[in-house]
């Protein structure tokens, strides 16, 4: 098995220098310097690695045969047009911060000469930021974290980043008229890096909760629309992307390449010690990871049965109308209120800690030219690892999960299988999403302590399912073959009494929809169908977090025990799912990631917030009168 080791990174570089942020900081300043999420003045990490690689690649002619490096494997490859299969890198930057940032706001402008006249040709000229003044020498730290088999591999890999970035002569931005002179480069010996101290669990319990915490902004699940160059991140971290980064991270440890090699039980003998894990880790469950505040509950997904209306006194008022028993709900016998999609109030979530947005432009450089590569710049969303509260404080926040392990059926493997995990989520996870950004785990016995209650599984013989993660429903070719106008409650009892096997019956719901397909399709079930159907295309039909159903009933022995299922594991694929998904010989999550092992289909029964908020209706005045 490899070992981790850090090394430290000092540039020493001559100013002026400038790193472009994403946009101008104030008026009159057409490129301003990049500062990260605390307003550090930093090199960022995306920028030191092209520069590396770049130096690198030229430099690989040169070296020792007998001693050169993957390069391919060490900073990754993007996938081949029509493969969907990136290779990640196995070497991860921090940025670069400075360690004396300059509070000046000083300004240096800049023009471009007319070829013909020989002065500055109109509407050029440009006002740049200088916060550093020419000759001024400026230190850059940070560090470069990597595996290796033992120090020597390790002192060895340090030594070839030292040649790489002593090859460099210029960092940042405006380069090519003498910006970022780079002076002198010190990478520092590799250190192991040091193991966490890992609980041990004395299984009581088949479940565990994860805390994750950033180092860095993350950027997680985003997609590249075709039409633009925005790439949106999302604020819970799936669990497919946590299984997925903890395999990856795995395979990195015990020097297995391709990374991306998936986990199971005909490899468990090349990873000593994590048998049990590697064995059952296709039906290891783990949900979506959801961000909070430091130590609190973890969130919970509302119902859009949740509506608002006017008060009388206190403004807009948050209500529910899933224990309404009217067809058309209204407040106070007259209003008609405002349902999610409308109403101005409605929070999608109890608990959550809203990160702050960050957005960062970068550009891929053309290897020939050294130029922004054509329709390569893009804009990233990153989400900080704090939220702002009232105060405009910030506050940090974590992301959390949790991991259930109900599926082993055999007692014994299920708990080396829960420590053996717990194990390698602290030795091994530390990058997560689509840059690698650095995290920190802890580990926690049991699920965590939602932000919302619930009641008891069944009260007045009904049983108010909320999804609190997309899931896989209803079959989108019955959904198209219905009338039009006709709504979807006979699809969906359909459903549920087939998933309960008739212990329940489908009274009312609050339901909406949406399609996930593009990339997902090609990377997943269309890697199959590429060959012989080239033009298909079949989004994944899903029926999306929030929908809720209300539940009645039918078998009062069964019922608790389907919905006990459900909370612990998830809602099961449907048969059709199953039949659809489960083609051309591989396992289903090859072909639809949509499943509850990767934290979808999670749901929470008879939430307190139904009787908490219900909307009432009011009684009759002659009942009123009567009293």
């Amino acid at each position: 098995m490899t070992k981790r080791y850090t090394c430290t990174i000092n540039l020493i570089v001559l100013g002026p220098f400038l790193t472009a942020a994403t946009g101008p900081d104030r008026y009159g300043v057409d490129k301003s310097t990049h500062h990260d999420h605390k307003g550090q003045l930093v090199i960022p990490a995306s920028h030191l690695k092209g520069k590396l690689r770049s130096s690198l690649e030229e430099l690989e002619p040169f070296f020792d045969p007998a001693c050169r490096l993957d390069l391919k494997a060490l900073f990754g490859v993007k996938s081949a047009e029509g493969s969907y299969e990136p290779l990640p890198a196995t070497i991860h930057f921090n940025d670069l911060v400075s360690t004396a940032n300059s509070a000046t706001k000083r300004t240096r402008t800049r023009v471009t000469i007319n070829r013909a006249s020989q002065t500055a040709q109109q509407n050029l000229l440009r006002a740049v930021d200088d916060p550093f003044a020419s000759g001024t020498e400026i230190c850059f730290t940070g560090k470069v974290t990597f595996s290796a088999f033992n120090h020597c591999a390790a002192t060895h890999l340090a030594s070839v980043l030292r040649a790489g970035l002593q090859w460099l002569t210029a960092m940042g931005a405006e380069k090519g008229v003498g910006f970022g002179r780079l002076k002198s480069v010190q990478v520092n010996a590799p250190t192991e890096s040091e193991v966490s101290v890992i609980p041990t669990f004395a299984g009581t319990s088949d479940r565990l909760h994860l805390r994750i915490t950033a180092q860095e902004p993350l950027l997680a699940g985003g997609i590249k629309s075709r039409r633009t160059n925005y790439v949106v991140s999302r604020q819970e971290l799936p669990g497919s992307l946590l299984k997925g980064a903890l395999a990856a991270s795995m395979n990195e440890a015990h020097g297995v390449i391709p990374v991306t090699r998936p986990l199971d039980a005909s490899y468990a003998a090349d990873f000593p010690g994590f048998e049990a894990l590697i064995k059952h880790f296709s039906t290891i469950r783990v949900t979506h990871a959801l961000p909070a505040l430091v130590g609190g509950p973890r969130p919970t997904r509302l119902p859009i049965s949740a509506v608002e209306h006017s008060g009388t006194l206190v403004g807009n008022v948050v209500g529910d109308v899933a224990l309404s028993r009217e067809r058309t709900p209204l407040v106070n016998g007259r209003y008609s209120p405002a349902y999610y999609g409308d109403a101005k109030s409605l929070d999608r979530y109890e608990g959550l800690a809203e990160p702050v947005e960050l957005f960062v432009t970068r550009s891929e450089i053309d290897d020939f030219s050294q130029r922004t590569a054509e329709g390569q710049l893009f804009t990233y969303q990153f989400f900080a690892p704090y939220t702002v509260d009232e105060q405009n404080k910030q506050q940090p926040i974590e992301w959390v999960c949790n991991v259930d392990f109900a599926a082993i059926a055999d007692a014994s493997e299920q708990n080396a299988a829960r420590q053996q995990f717990a194990t390698a989520v602290q030795q091994h996870l530390h990058q997560l999403g689509k840059l690698g950004r650095a995290v920190t785990v802890a580990v926690r016995d049991g699920p965590a302590t939602p932000a919302v209650p619930n009641r008891a599984l069944i009260e007045d013989g009904i049983a108010l399912v909320t999804l609190q993660s997309d899931s896989i429903m209803l079959d989108p070719d019955i959904v198209r073959s219905l009338p039009l106008g006709q709504d979807l409650h006979e699809a969906y009892a359909a459903y549920w009494h087939d998933l309960s096997g008739g212990a329940l019956t489908l009274d009312d719901f609050f339901a909406h929809q949406g399609f996930e397909g593009g990339y997902l399709y090609h990377r997943y079930l269309g890697a199959e169908e590429r060959t012989n159907l080239p033009n298909r295309y079949r989004p994944y039909y899903l029926t999306l977090a929030g929908s809720l159903f209300k539940l009645r009933v039918v078998d009062e022995v069964k019922a608790p025990v389907v919905l006990t299922q459900w909370l612990s594991g998830g809602l099961p694929l449907p048969k059709w799912a199953l039949a659809e998904y489960g083609r051309y010989n591989r396992t289903i999550w090859k072909n639809c990631p949509f499943i509850p092992e990767n934290g979808y289909g999670e749901v929470t029964v008879n939430l307190a917030w139904h009787w908490e908020k219900r909307i009432l209706r009011p009684l009759p005045r002659h009942a009123i009168l009567s009293r």
